[in-house]
C-alpha cells in the first residue's frame, strides 16, 4: 500500500527526526527506515514525495541552476584555433616552463633549446589501476618526490603544458587538478578514500546511498535527463575530490570553476587539464573507432571534428554555461550553470563502469538506491545504461553541413570503448603544436592485464583513415602492430615513436606499466584498495617511467626526446649524444607481426631490452631490481594466482560484461 502524505508525516515526526542529523551507529536503523519511506513516497509522487524530501533533508548542490544570460558570450565557436582561455592559461604557464626547461637542459648537459617545447601528459583508462599508475608516472617528473628527484627525471613536471585523461586517467587528472597537484602518494594517504568500495562502501553506506539519490533527484527536478552516470560520477567525486566537495558536504565543484577554486590552476602552475569522451550516435550500440572524440577543458566543451561517417569542422561552447538553451549559435534566453560538475565529467569519461551500479539490484530490494536505479532503467533500453546525455549546444548551427544539427542531446560514452585507451588525440591536434607526449599506458590488453600497444596502434590507424578519406589532420607518428609491440618488447619499457618524422609529428614517449617493484596489473574493476597496496601501485607506476634509477643514461635521453622538436633536429643534425640516445630508444621501424608468446613479466626483473643493451647500472646488473624508498618488492605470483586475481574482473563477486558491446569485454 502506498503511503499517504499524512501517514508519512506521522511516521517521520514520530520516529525519524533523529535521523536528520549526521547518523550515528544508533541512528542507522532509523535512517534506513527513513530511506524506505522516501523510496515509497517516490512511487506516490506529488505532495508525499515533496514532504519526504523536506523532512529528510537531502542535498541539491549537484543540480544545475538558472542564471541571467550573459551578453558578452560567444555561444558557439568554430574549431579554428585554441580558445582565448586556453591561450591565456598557456601564456601564464610559460614562466614555469622556461625555468624548468632551462634547468633540465643544464642538468643533463644539452643546450637550452631556441624555443620552449610543448609537452603533454596522456593518462590511459583502466579504472583505479590506471589512475594510480598514471599519476605515479606524473610523480616521476615531480621534484617534490625525493625518489623522482634522485632518478634524474624529477623537475620536468613544470615544463609540461597539457595533461589529458580518459576514463581511469580522467579520475587521475580530475582528482590531481582539484587537489592542487598534490603528490600522488599524499593523495593516497590524505585525500582518497580507496578503502571503501565505490559501489558497495564499507563506511556510511546508508547515508551514502541516500545522499546519492537526493542529489540526483534534485538534478532530475530541473528537467535535465538523469542517467546512471550521475550516480556513478557522484560516487567517484565522493572518493577522490577534496573533502569540501563530498556528498556529506557540498558536491558542487564544476570543471569550469577549477581555475578560480584551485590556486595552483589560478597561477597556472599545473598543466592545462583535458578530459575526453566519445560520441555514440543514435542507433549505435558498438562504438566505432572513427567515433567523434569530445573534450572538456576548464573553458570549453566541444570537438575538433563533428560526424561519424563524414567529418566536418567541429565547434566549442563555453563549459560554464553548458546546458543553456542555444539554437543556431544564439541563446534562447534560458541559461544555466552547474551542469559541468567535475564528478559528472569524470563519470562521463568512464561510463563503462555504470555497469557496476547494476549489481546493486540484487543487494537490497527495499533500498532507496535500488529504487532509484530501477526508475532510471525503466526509461532506458538495456543498451543505454552506459551513456551520458549532454544538451546539444550546436543544434541548428549551420555555417557548414552539421551532422549533429538535429540532435537534442549529445550522447557520450567512455572513449576507451573505441580501443583508443590512451588519450592522444587531443594532444595531436595541429593547433596545439605539441612537440612531445609522455603517454602512460596502463591498459589491460593481455591475459594478465598488461598493455600491449593496442591503444597507440588504434590511434595510428584512425589517423591514417581520417587523413586519407576525411582530410582531417591528426599528427600521429607511425607505430608497430600489436604483435610487433610485444615481439619487440616495446610494451616492457619506454620507447620513442616519431623519431623519423622530421618534425611533422610529436615525439611520443611511450611508457607502459611494468612490474619494476610491484604487480601493478590489478583488475580494471577492482573498486577498493588499502592504502599500502595503492602506494605500491603508484610507486610502481613512477618506476615504470624512471626505470627505478637503473639506467644512468635514461634522464639525458629523455631530455633529448622532450626538446628534440624545439631544435628542429633531424637525424642529420642532432648532437652525437642525442643521436646515440635515439639510436637506443627509438622504434627502429621493424614490425614482427607473428603471434607472440603469452606476455607474463615477473616483478623485479629488468626488461630484457635493458640487459641486452647493457644499459643497467650497478643496481641492475644482476637483473633483479629491488624497490627503493623502503618499499618492499612484491612477492611473485604464479600464473594461476594472477589469472584468478587479475583476469576475473570482479565487482564484489559480479562479473562485468558490457551490454553496449554485445556482451564483449572492453580492453581497458
Amino acid at each position: 500500500m502506498l503511503l499517504t502524505s499524512p501517514l508519512l508525516g506521522v511516521i517521520v515526526s514520530g520516529v525519524l527526526l533523529s535521523a536528520l542529523a549526521a547518523p550515528t551507529q544508533d541512528d542507522l536503523a532509523k535512517r534506513e527506515l527513513a530511506l524506505t519511506v522516501l523510496a515509497r513516497a517516490q512511487q506516490e509522487g506529488g505532495p508525499a514525495l515533496q514532504f519526504a524530501r523536506q523532512l529528510l533533508g537531502g542535498g541539491s548542490s549537484f543540480a544545475p541552476y538558472t542564471v541571467a544570460c550573459p551578453s558578452n558570450v560567444t555561444w558557439v565557436r568554430s574549431a579554428t584555433g585554441l580558445s582565448s582561455g586556453e591561450q591565456s592559461y598557456l601564456a601564464q604557464r610559460q614562466q614555469y616552463i622556461q625555468a624548468a626547461v632551462t634547468a633540465q637542459a643544464a642538468a643533463h648537459g644539452i643546450p637550452t633549446p631556441p624555443r620552449l617545447p610543448v609537452i603533454g601528459f596522456a593518462l590511459s583508462g583502466g579504472g583505479y589501476r590506471a589512475m594510480q599508475v598514471g599519476l605515479g608516472g606524473v610523480m616521476g617528473t615531480m621534484n617534490q618526490s625525493a625518489e623522482a628527484a634522485a632518478s634524474g627525471i624529477g623537475g620536468w613536471f613544470d615544463a609540461v603544458s597539457y595533461q589529458a585523461g580518459l576514463s581511469g586517467g580522467s579520475w587521475g587528472t580530475g582528482s590531481f587538478m582539484a587537489n592542487g597537484g598534490a603528490l600522488p602518494t599524499d593523495l593516497v594517504n590524505n585525500v582518497w578514500n580507496l578503502g571503501s568500495n565505490l559501489i558497495l562502501p564499507s563506511d556510511n553506506k546508508v547515508s551514502f546511498y541516500y545522499d546519492l539519490v537526493s542529489e540526483v533527484d534534485a538534478k532530475d527536478s530541473t528537467g535535465f535527463p538523469v542517467q546512471l552516470t550521475d550516480y556513478w560520477g557522484l560516487a567517484l567525486g565522493n572518493h577522490l575530490l577534496p573533502t569540501q566537495y563530498r556528498l556529506d558536504t557540498s558536491p558542487n565543484l564544476t570543471f569550469s570553476q577549477l581555475p578560480s577554486a584551485v590556486p595552483a590552476l589560478s597561477n597556472a602552475s599545473l598543466p592545462f587539464p583535458i578530459i575526453i569522451a566519445a560520441e555514440r550516435e543514435p542507433g549505435e550500440y558498438v562504438i566505432a573507432e572513427n567515433a567523434t572524440v569530445w573534450e572538456f577543458t576548464p573553458y570549453e566543451f566541444g570537438s575538433w571534428a563533428f560526424g561519424s561517417d563524414t567529418k566536418v569542422r567541429g565547434a566549442f561552447t563555453p563549459l560554464e554555461y553548458l546546458g543553456s538553451q542555444v539554437n543556431n549559435g544564439q541563446s534562447n534566453g534560458t541559461c544555466w550553470k552547474g551542469f559541468d560538475q567535475l564528478s559528472f565529467v569524470m563519470g562521463t569519461s568512464s561510463t563503462l563502469f555504470n555497469a557496476g551500479l547494476l549489481t546493486l539490484n540484487g543487494t537490497n530490494s527495499d533500498s532507496v538506491i535500488v529504487d532509484a536505479i530501477q526508475s532510471v532503467l525503466s526509461s532506458l533500453s538495456a543498451n543505454e545504461n552506459d551513456v551520458a546525455l549532454y544538451p546539444n549546444s550546436f543544434a541548428n548551427w549551420t555555417p557548414q553541413p552539421n551532422p549533429i544539427s538535429n540532435f537534442t542531446y549529445i550522447t557520450l560514452v567512455d572513449a576507451g570503448e573505441t580501443n583508443q585507451n590512451v588519450p592522444l588525440e587531443p594532444l595531436l591536434i595541429p593547433y596545439r603544436e605539441t612537440d612531445a607526449i609522455i603517454a602512460f599506458d596502463s591498459s589491460a590488453d593481455t591475459t594478465y592485464s598488461w598493455p600491449n600497444g593496442t591503444a597507440l596502434r588504434t590511434t595510428y590507424e584512425r589517423a591514417v583513415v581520417l587523413a586519407q578519406n576525411q582530410n582531417v589532420s591528426i599528427r600521429m607518428p607511425r607505430v608497430p602492430s600489436m604483435n610487433g609491440f610485444v615481439n619487440g618488447g616495446y610494451n616492457t619499457r619506454p620507447t620513442f615513436f616519431g623519431c623519423e618524422a622530421n618534425g611533422t609529428t610529436p615525439i611520443i614517449v611511450y611508457v607502459p606499466n611494468y612490474p619494476w617493484s610491484y604487480y601493478g596489473n590489478t583488475s580494471t574493476y577492482q573498486l577498493s584498495y588499502d592504502n599500502a597496496t595503492a602506494q605500491q601501485v603508484v610507486l610502481n607506476g613512477m618506476r615504470s617511467f624512471t626505470l627505478n634509477g637503473t639506467v644512468d643514461t635514461w634522464p639525458k635521453c629523455l631530455a633529448c626526446a622532450l626538446t628534440d622538436r624545439s631544435f628542429g633536429y633531424t637525424a642529420s643534425n642532432r648532437s652525437s649524444e642525442c643521436q646515440q640516445c635515439f639510436n637506443t630508444w627509438c622504434w627502429d621501424g621493424t614490425d614482427n607481426t607473428t603471434t607472440p608468446n603469452t606476455y607474463e613479466p615477473v616483478v623485479g626483473i629488468a626488461p630484457s631490452f635493458l640487459v641486452q643493451k647493457n644499459l643497467t647500472n650497478a643496481t641492475g646488473t644482476a637483473a633483479r631490481v629491488t624497490a627503493t624508498s623502503g618499499a618492499a618488492a612484491a612477492t611473485s605470483k604464479s600464473a594461476g594466482e594472477r589469472a584468478a586475481s587479475v583476469g576475473s574482473g570482479l565487482w564484489g563477486g559480479v562479473v562485468l560484461v558490457s551490454a553496449a558491446l554485445g556482451g564483449a569485454w572492453v580492453v581497458m
